[in-house]
């Protein structure tokens, strides 16, 4: 069984949320809406202010959400 490399829809620095995208990027409503389909499985990256999907391989600031919100302890 191979290892499977994190990607940025399980990192704690990314977002999804509609609401949080339209309030990231403001005039999104002028344009369409983040709750709309066409935005797929794209969201934010809040560690560096870009928008990624959620398939895209992570970064070296990875963070894993389910580490953090099971209170499992950190590495360094």
């Amino acid at each position: 069984m191979g290892h499977t490399q994190p990607c940025c829809g399980a990192c704690r620095f990314f977002t999804g949320a509609p609401a949080a995208l339209e309030r990231a990027v403001p005039g999104l409503n002028i344009l369409s809406s983040a709750y709309g389909s066409v935005r797929g499985n794209t969201g934010l990256c809040e560690r560096h202010d870009s928008f990624v999907t959620s398939a895209t391989a992570a970064c070296p600031a990875f963070a894993d959400r389910a580490q953090r919100e099971s209170g499992a302890p950190q590495g360094p």
